[in-house]
């Protein structure tokens, strides 16, 4: 797997591969191997010694790949900001060349060249395509050729969207690409790039032509060939007709190659090769009549087939007897199947079937979870497919198929993993036999997509959150008399939230025999607990408290810490606003606020790195956290939270939505699903390689919150807030005081409020209440009775509580909706200012007023009907307000 330490993350396994971006085999005489793209990665996979090389480079999804005769290079490129196309070398795993952002919007599809000297690539993106050729040696310095996709009637309208672009493998200065209907052919000879698009008619056969998938040469014939979605091959002819070129091609004729579509075509040697829907493989002559056939693969939808670079395998074959080299057979299942041409001559279908090389997930991965014990993951996506892979030996153990039945979210069983409990979109809940799949007991109690799922530590709970806002119970231990032994049932559920709810967690084990307790996290701002212990088949879920935990930003994941050096046990929240908070479990007062990571958007998922123990809560000398954003971005925080952004960071872990993250049960593993991009990555976790950047950067001083200052420490902003912290050392002595003055370095806490408002941050009376709250209890913590703050302590707090991001004009049309509409009248919205919320006095909004404007009369700002724009430009002040 690697023992490179020098990373807190670093990939070492991609489980799943994306099937549309193309599987090249790189098998010759000096190797055995495959290259697949996995998510935003390369993958060259030796057959051999089983292990992979992760090409990484990508932000964004790999969207196509193309690779040059010889196998020797491969192309990478990807759709989205800052896309880019990659050259590497498959042999030395590196990259020879880059093109930074070759189209604005990415590359939809592309060709290499069969000299592998340039590279054809058409845009992706909401505008019309553009067409470009790069020489590769010089391909960093711009295209040589671009041109716009245009209509058939060579019009400067753009075409419909190109989905296929090929050179001519016996002249790289002809290229051929096609829409659904329309095909182009292009010529960049005599260094000029023309291009003509034939017209094609459902008139011109007697059957109805259906919508194009590929096109290709076919080589030293001077035709071309055009693949549809009902079987058929459409071939391109150059016709002797006075009204068109010599050289122009028209549509001839119409073949049927399949059943059902063709999504594949390529040359192989003078043979024409596809693959189909049906599942089939085919080889065709040059004048498209069956050679040799393959239709036992029984491994699905084929989505692209590439053959060994084996020249000698074209050498002439005893008679019927196919004569090309090695393939592999990509397919929508997500399998590869390796093939040889003597499989043809095979007489048992079973021999037919080839060996399958690589298996991925089918369908959108949303469902994740790690063996506490073992070093298995179990995922399920929108396919109703359950896995069980053993991550060390890289191989999948078991998989189960559910009909009609799409998993959600997974579970196993804490301590032994005996249980694998899995939720589905329907609301459906199964508890499975960890190791075999086998199904135990289903629930339909759920009306929601199950979204969470989550035992107790001692593995006798398990309670479940779906979409209708509910939290379901279930408890093992019900005595079945026809059976004899223990079941599980059902207790009931409780919705107790009127949002969405964000997470679902139960204590740890951080005492023996401590009773679980049950949280659930809500969008709507408020925690629950539930008295798990009291809830019963006939009384049903008991609630035993509720709490609002924020006051405008909403909470977006949980974790529980456990007593802290001997404290109250704690939560730690998570918020949109990019800030942990750390709860008292037992009140759900709020102990602590910090600044949390910041790369990548809100924190969604965080999970408690284990100990060598498997024990997530034991207190050790330092604890660490892995943490997932919404989209892209997986991490390592470092415990105790306290606003250093140097003891976290962050990657590119897939390049959009990340649907699971799992912790192996030593800790020295993550585990990440990307949903859509159908991968699964595993990570090396190495907490101490963090170490070197927090020394590096500051260590657990006050200097690196010095420098999140705008200038840092020698900043106009820091000077401010030293002025600031004085002249409140003076307010506190009285500004008219003519007593010689002490400067202690020190002020009241009282006077918090005014100096974070002098800084530019301005709390809520909430809000600071519960900044002197965290002071005292810090305070108490350390036995401490002190009603001052030093400077350093009054730096960190403003770091840690000041908004990450300016006021957005969605939140100001939310306040006012909030007040009674999108647009008030200027009278009712004094009024509600005054009456409403932490309501202000009328002196109070004159002051603010003054401070605002410089007027105290909101009449002379603002007209009768106000809205968030006459708001946010009148009275707040900002500009460009649109």
């Amino acid at each position: 797997m690697g023992d490179d330490r020098s990373h807190v993350l670093a990939m070492r396994w991609a489980f799943g591969f994306s099937r549309h971006a193309g599987v090249h085999n790189l098998c010759d005489e000096n190797r055995a191997a495959l290259f697949f793209a996995s998510a935003h990665t390369g993958v060259i996979y030796d057959l051999n010694s089983k292990k992979q090389k992760l090409l990484q480079g990508h932000c964004n999804l790999i969207s196509c790949t193309s690779a040059s005769r010889d196998r020797r290079y491969i192309a990478t490129a990807d759709r989205g900001p800052e896309s880019m196309v990659v050259i590497w070398d498959t042999y030395s795993g590196t990259p020879i060349q880059t093109i930074a952002n070759p189209h604005e919007g990415g590359v939809a599809v592309m060709d290499m060249s069969s000299d592998a000297r340039y590279l054809v690539t058409i845009s992706d993106g909401q505008g019309p395509q553009v067409l470009s050729i790069w020489d590769i040696k010089t391909a960093d310095q711009g295209p040589i050729h671009s041109a716009q996709v245009c209509t058939a009637d060579d019009s400067e309208a753009s075409a419909e969207r190109q989905i296929c672009v090929r050179f001519d493998q016996t002249d790289v200065h002809s290229i051929v690409s096609n829409g659904e209907s329309l095909v182009v052919f292009w010529s960049w000879a005599d260094d000029k790039l023309t291009y003509y698009a034939p017209p094609l008619s459902q008139r011109d056969f007697k059957q109805p032509v259906g919508a194009l998938t590929k096109s290709i040469f076919i080589p030293n014939s001077g035709r071309a060939a055009s693949v549809t979605v009902d079987g058929d091959a459409l071939l391109w002819s150059c016709v002797d007709l006075p009204e068109v070129s010599s050289t122009d091609r028209r549509a001839t004729k119409l073949v049927k190659l399949h059943s059902d579509a063709v999504r594949f075509m390529d040359v192989v040697g003078d043979m024409v090769v596809t693959g189909g829907a049906d599942g089939h493989v085919r080889f065709f002559d040059k004048e498209f009549r069956v050679v040799a056939w393959f239709e036992d693969l029984d491994a699905g939808p084929v989505s692209s087939i590439s053959f060994a670079h084996q020249p000698k395998a074209f050498a002439p074959a005893e008679h019927g007897k196919l004569a090309c080299p090695d393939f592999v057979v990509a397919t929508e299942n997500s399998l590869v199947v390796g093939c040889h041409a003597a499989m043809f001559d095979e007489l048992t279908a079973e021999a037919r079937r080839g060996t399958l090389l690589v298996q991925g997930q089918d369908a959108a991965v949303h469902g994740l979870a790690a063996h506490p014990r073992l070093p298995r993951f179990a995922c399920a996506g929108h396919s109703g497919l359950l896995q069980l892979w053993d991550y060390s030996e890289k191989r999948m153990l078991l998989l189960r198929m559910f009909d009609k039945l799409l998993g959600q979210t997974l579970a196993f069983s804490p301590g032994d993993g005996k249980l694998l409990a899995i939720g589905f979109t329907n609301g459906t809940i199964k508890i499975l036999d960890g190791t075999t799949l086998q199904e135990g007991v289903t629930f339909r109690e759920c009306t929601g997509c199950v979204t969470h799922l989550a035992f107790s530590s001692d593995g006798v709970f398990l309670a479940a959150a779906d979409t209708d806002r509910a939290v379901a119970l279930f408890r093992f231990g019900a005595f079945n008399e026809e059976s004899g032994t223990a079941e599980w049932e059902y207790l009931g559920k409780y919705r107790a939230h009127h949002s969405l709810i964000s997470d679902l967690i139960f204590s740890s084990n951080d005492e023996e025999g401590a009773e679980p307790r049950l949280f659930s996290l809500g969008e709507d701002r408020r925690m629950v607990e539930y008295d798990v212990m009291h809830s019963t088949v006939s009384d049903g879920v008991q609630l035993l408290k509720t709490a609002r935990i924020e006051q405008s930003a909403v909470p977006t994941a949980c974790v529980w810490l456990g007593a802290q050096m001997g404290g109250e046990p704690c939560i730690a929240v998570v918020n949109d606003g990019y800030k942990i908070r750390s709860l008292l479990a037992d009140d759900m007062a709020v102990k602590k606020t910090t600044l949390g990571p910041t790369y990548g958007g809100a924190l969604t998922k965080m999970l408690m790195l284990p100990n060598e123990l498997g024990d997530a809560t034991t207190l050790l000398p330092t604890r660490h956290m892995a943490y997932a954003t919404h989209e892209k971005v997986i991490g390592i925080a470092k415990l105790p939270f306290d606003g250093n952004p140097n003891k976290a960071m962050g990657l590119i872990a897939h390049p959009g939505e990340l649907t699971g993250l799992a912790v192996s049960w030593d800790g020295k593993w993550l585990l990440t699903a990307g949903g859509d991009d159908l991968a699964v990555h595993l990570w090396q976790v190495e907490p101490s390689a963090m170490e070197v950047t927090i020394r590096a950067a500051g260590g657990n001083g006050i200097a690196p919150f010095e420098a999140q200052l705008d200038g840092g420490k020698e900043g106009d902003a820091y000077q401010e807030m030293v002025d600031y912290f004085y002249y409140a050392q003076l307010r506190a002595q009285g500004e008219d005081s003519t007593e010689p003055r002490r400067i202690t370095g020190r002020v009241p806490l009282t006077e918090l409020g005014n100096l974070m408002r002098a800084v530019g941050y301005y709390p809520s009376e909430r809000e600071l209440e519960e900044i002197m709250q965290e002071v005292r209890m810090s305070r108490a913590a350390i036995e401490q009775q002190d009603d001052t703050i030093g400077f350093e302590d009054f730096l960190r707090l403003y770091i840690n509580h000041r908004p990450v991001l300016g006021i957005s004009k969605e939140q100001i049309e939310e306040a006012l909706k909030t007040l009674g509409g999108a647009k008030l009248g200027r009278d009712e919205l004094m009024r509600m200012l005054q009456v409403q919320g932490e309501a202000l006095t009328p002196d109070d909004l004159a002051q603010c007023l003054r401070a605002l404007v410089g007027v105290a009369d909101i009449e002379q700002i603002c007209p009768s009907q106000v809205d968030s724009k006459s708001f946010a430009e009148g009275v707040l002040g900002f500009e460009d307000y649109a």
